[in-house]
């Protein structure tokens, strides 16, 4: 998990998951590991509340995939839970 300073410095009210040790056990989980140099694709996933992938994006590694994807899934996250 990421540390809760950075979730209530940048004001998110969702939990998030950071990949560190060991190296590389969630993004192989998820498809985005790269065995030949040792890093990750660029990456975004929001999960719902069962655990299901709701929605994801892999981006090549020297492109920012930027937030509008992820900010938009979240919020059509949030709207399904209210109807």
């Amino acid at each position: 998990m990421v540390p809760r300073g950075l979730r209530r410095h940048r004001k998110l009210h969702f939990p998030l998951l950071s990949d560190f040790e060991p190296k590389g056990a969630v993004a192989r989980a998820y498809g985005a590991y790269r065995p030949i140099d040792g890093t990750t694709e660029r990456a975004l996933f929001v999960i719902d509340e069962q655990g299901l992938i709701y929605w994801s994006y892999l981006s090549p590694v020297g492109v920012n995939p930027g937030a509008d994807g992820i900010l938009e899934a979240l919020e059509s996250l949030s709207k399904r839970r209210v109807a």
